[in-house]
């Protein structure tokens, strides 16, 4: 196994590089402030990032998965709340560059890689389903050349920004998953609003709203995919998702990690108490075994999706290492740094409160352990 970055994927993480230290780093602390960034997105769409794996023809990079994940790393670092809106942008335009009609990649994909539509929104989660998404309400009702949906979302990143919201609707609730159908649509489609902003611990400049669906008509030709063929969709989406939630989530360890040892440097020589004896280098030392080889299994997973390799288990097992290893840097980090993280201006309270939720959204810890387990079972 072999998942070394070659010239293609070194060159955009160069552009990721550059674009997070020139756009992102600037603009973290007013993001923080619960700012939308658009003009962080409108830069990123510039050169295409928003559009990491999508084709050239498109305007994207045409990159790999490998390389995905590196440049979300990179802009993680600098600036998590961007990097969300950058990360369900990008799923929605690989989802329609893998399922989409040819109409539909007209349609869309230029405006997501660009940033004319600012983002795109991935609708899954609803008040009773949030970790078992085959047991979501939304309704999607045949009628004629039309369907008709009807339902609530819930905690929907760029909800209220999107230009394109991948849906997911129930077609036929009596064959639980394979019932689940997905649609795109648009904003100000009648029927189709915008409910309550939430208001997070963290990641403050990325918006999470609801949406409502009150009798939205859209046509046969919105649906993605084939009748039944949404939960497939959504499950292909996360696989990938959870490499880029593994990639953010490593972005803001390694930030901690730097931030914590040039503080510590800082003090040698003043009062070890601070942080600056051996006790505090043996926890630095472990924050960094964590973050590496958390890093390392999200580049695995990111690898196999390249080669075309069933990797279900291994992105839960890189999104679970990541983001576990990168809330442990965090919290040690705030222990280590004292009163020069404990400040809300500070990049390490920021990323302490940015990387809590990478435990949560796109398949909590919990989750991703019984995707682990079930499919060591399968294996026997």
């Amino acid at each position: 196994m072999q998942f070394e970055p070659n010239d293609a994927d070194l060159r955009i993480t160069e552009l990721a590089r550059s674009a997070a230290r020139d756009h992102l780093a600037p603009r973290a602390m007013q993001t923080d402030a619960g700012v939308f960034p658009a003009e962080n997105i409108g830069a990123l769409g510039s050169i295409g990032l928003l559009g990491i794996k999508i084709d050239r023809h498109y305007g994207g990079l045409g990159g790999s998965n490998l390389a995905y994940v590196l440049a979300i790393r990179e802009l993680a670092a600098q600036c998590a709340s961007t990097t969300v809106a950058v990360a369900v942008t990008n799923m929605v335009a690989d989802m329609i560059a893998r399922f989409g009609t040819d109409d539909q990649k007209v349609r869309h994909l230029r405006n997501l890689v660009s940033g004319a539509y600012q983002a795109g929104s991935f609708a899954l989660s609803e008040p009773g389903a949030g970790s078992d998404a085959a047991s979501l309400q939304t309704r999607a009702e045949r009628r004629g050349d039309d369907w008709v949906l009807n339902g609530t979302k819930l905690w929907i990143t760029s909800g209220d920004v999107a230009g394109v919201t991948l849906v997911m609707a129930k077609t036929d609730p009596g064959k639980g998953g394979r019932g689940i159908t997905a649609f795109l649509v648009e904003p100000g489609t009648a029927g189709f609003s915008v409910g309550r902003h939430e208001e997070k611990l963290g990641l403050l400049g990325s918006s999470t709203v609801s949406l409502a669906f009150e009798d939205v008509v859209v046509p046969d030709a919105a649906r993605i995919g084939a009748v039944g063929q949404g939960f497939e969709i959504a499950m292909t989406a996360l696989d990938g998702g959870r490499c880029g939630i593994g990639a953010q989530a490593s972005g803001m360890g390694y930030t901690a990690l730097r931030e914590t040892s040039r503080i510590l440097s800082a003090r040698a020589g003043q009062d070890k108490a601070l942080g600056t004896d051996q006790n505090a280098q043996f926890r630095l030392a472990d924050m960094a075994v964590r973050l590496d080889a958390a890093w390392l299994l999200v580049q695995r997973a990111a690898w196999l999706r390249d080669q075309g390799s069933k990797m279900t288990k291994e992105a839960a097992m890189a999104k679970v290492a990541a983001s576990e290893a990168a809330n442990f840097a965090c919290q040690t980090a705030m222990q280590l740094a004292g009163p020069d993280a404990f400040d809300a201006g500070s990049t390490i309270a920021r990323v302490w409160r940015d990387v809590r939720v990478s435990r949560i959204y796109e398949g909590t810890s919990e989750i991703q352990r019984l995707v682990i387990a079930r499919s060591l079972a399968a294996a026997l």
